[in-house]
């Protein structure tokens, strides 16, 4: 039987972010995955780096990732192509400037630092943004990263460290002694384990059902587009017209926006990523928000899937029985604060707490939550997408 200290279930940038702290604190890691590093929803996403000061919850966790990507590929020893410009949220609607206003507030309550600007200083950061532009909110703190790349540099940096990546290897149950889990059963064979981490991404319910207990997440789709590579418009990290992204290194304009499809997953096969009309939606209001560049062509897309709580929100937790099995699910949130949810996790494995506040991210906050929560909020399944 093969074994180590920790166990990581997942090779997402939630799972490897944890697995490199706690291999850079000493301990023998080893990560498996159903897949490969970054193939679901890690490795395609807008790559959106900012303090999160609409959802309070996060913010601890946002503040601490902002200031550590900073100097993380310099700490890896690879690229991820992280830039520090800045993260502009743009309203269209007179609604959307009322919620601007909420978060400027509230980013001021817990000490950020947040700008209102106007549309003559949107376009100054912008050039060819949308006239329907009514003001905006600009995070200097904000920023974005190459996604693929910056899973790929944690899964390398991991490696450095002498952990072990057990890519195309699915988790298929669990061995449990008393209150504690003892080994991790894959289809390579079971892994004994002192602590495990499942950082399943939407496995995660799943993964969590094999040892009696119930967590609410679902599986949804995610899809992001990238453009044909144009002249450098903007480093800035931009949010709007119910889209987010950015233009990458090489000229792309890469953006993603809802509404989500939920999805199904199981244990051991890879889910589908089909392109749905979604995409459509996004390239229309893509070309809406930013006019200029609409008949740029649409060079690829792709989507990945991600899971979603009740509230949206990531949880992170110690269950208390199996008492060594820590929860880490991201809520479609994973990859911006990756850098601090890995430091999270990696305390929480070696002392049981931490000094970052993740006191709303606990898994007790769905007590009463039922196990049909999605059915009862009119779920119906995806239509079958080859």
């Amino acid at each position: 039987m093969d074994s180590a200290d920790v166990v990581v279930i997942g090779a997402g940038v939630s799972g490897l972010s944890s697995a490199y702290r706690l291999a850079k604190a000493g301990r023998d890691v080893v990560v498996v995955d159903k897949g490969i590093v970054g193939g679901e929803a890690s490795g395609r996403n807008g790559g959106m780096v900012s303090e999160r000061v609409d959802e309070p919850a996060l913010i601890p966790l946002a503040v601490e990732a902002t200031r550590t990507w900073e100097t993380l590929a310099d700490e890896l020893g690879y690229p991820t192509e992280f830039v520090q410009q800045g993260r502009l949220q743009v309203a269209v609607t007179e609604e959307e400037m009322g919620a601007l206003h909420s978060e400027r507030d509230n980013a001021l309550r817990h000490g950020l630092h947040a700008e209102m600007v106007d549309p003559p200083e949107i376009r100054d950061m912008i050039p060819g943004i949308t006239e329907r532009t009514l003001g905006g909110l600009f995070f200097s703190k904000g920023g974005h990263a190459n996604t693929q790349l910056a899973v790929q540099a944690f899964a390398w940096a991991l490696q450095d460290l002498g952990g072990r990546l057990y890519q195309n290897t699915a988790v298929t149950g669990f061995q449990v002694v008393g209150d504690r889990v003892t080994a991790v059963e894959t289809t390579a064979g079971p892994i004994a384990a002192d602590m495990v981490v499942a950082a399943a991404g939407p496995q995660t319910g799943l993964m969590a059902g094999l040892v009696g207990v119930h967590i609410p997440v679902a599986p949804a789709r995610v899809e992001i587009l990238a453009t044909a590579p144009i002249e450098p418009l903007t480093s800035i990290a931009l949010v709007g017209n119910g889209l987010y992204g950015h233009q990458a290194v090489r000229g792309n304009l890469i953006f993603g926006g809802g509404a989500h499809e939920w999805a199904d997953v199981d244990l051991t096969t890879t889910p589908g990523k089909p392109n749905t009309p979604l995409i459509r939606s996004i390239a229309r209001r893509l070309a809406e928000l930013l006019p200029e560049v609409a008949d740029v062509p649409v060079i690829r897309s792709w989507a990945g899937v991600v899971e979603q709580a009740p509230d949206y929100m990531p949880i992170i937790d110690i269950l208390d029985s199996p008492s060594n099995y820590v929860v880490v699910t991201a809520s479609a949130h994973g990859f911006g604060i990756s850098p601090a949810t890995g430091k999270v996790v990696s305390d929480l494995v070696l002392y049981g707490e931490t000094n970052i506040d993740i006191g709303g991210l606990g898994l007790g906050r769905f007590a009463n939550v039922s196990p049909n929560w999605r059915h009862q909020r009119g779920w119906i399944p995806a239509p079958n997408r080859s």
